[in-house]
């Protein structure tokens, strides 16, 4: 039993390993950098992709607005300071604000079509980043009701390719869940990375 005396910060990363939950809970309360806070939001993502490929039942015909507003719930849960629909630029999807000036915005669709995607991306990339210093990070979110979501992020990262000449894509090499664009953003100059992540809610029984 530990002494309460006693117990440092690798004792509590001790005793929440392998609990995405308490892992980025802890690391939010400890954090000491901007980039680690990059880190937490990624790991947070994958976290609720993971709980709501749980509940497809359940959440098949929800609204992006609906879909979107339970990821926010989670990350408050999960202790980010985070909203909805605030406005960045415009109003966007997701935006968390933390120490050391970090910024996070992701831009949330269902998959109806390519170009409804690629509208997503515009709108995160043209309207609501800053891409300045600890803000050239953001997240599209995709809620894919359709069947294989790989083939989805397959077509969705050379549809990308073609359509904005400008975008760097690469793939995940260990997630077909995720990819990754880079692009100079036209405000800064600066490099501005996307992550994007398919989250499928594919449900479809045969018994």
């Amino acid at each position: 039993m530990l002494d309460d005396s006693k117990v440092t910060l690798r004792d509590l990363k001790l005793i929440a390993l392998g609990d995405p939950r308490k892992e980025i809970s802890i690391g939010l309360i400890f954090n000491t950098s901007s980039e680690n806070y990059l880190d937490l939001v990624n790991k947070a993502i994958d976290y609720v992709a993971s709980e709501f490929s749980l509940t497809p039942k359940e959440r098949k015909g929800r609204s992006e607005d609906g879909l979107t507003i339970d990821i926010i719930s989670i990350l408050k849960s999960l202790g980010f300071n985070v909203s909805h629909d605030t406005t960045v630029g415009g109003h966007c999807d997701i935006v968390i604000q933390e120490k050391f000036d970090f910024l996070w915005l992701g831009e949330a669709k269902i998959h109806k079509s390519y170009d409804w995607l690629l509208q997503g991306f515009n709108q995160l990339d043209t309207r609501y980043a800053t891409a300045t210093t600890n803000q050239n990070h953001g997240g599209l979110i995709i809620y894919c009701y359709n069947m294989r979501s790989d083939k989805v992020m397959e077509k969705w990262a050379t549809f990308l390719a073609e359509n904005r000449t400008d975008v760097t894509v690469t793939k995940d090499t260990s997630d077909k869940s995720i990819i990754y664009s880079k692009h100079i953003h036209k405000r800064t100059g600066n490099e501005y990375t996307v992550r994007h992540k398919i989250i499928s809610l594919y449900f479809d029984p045969k018994d």
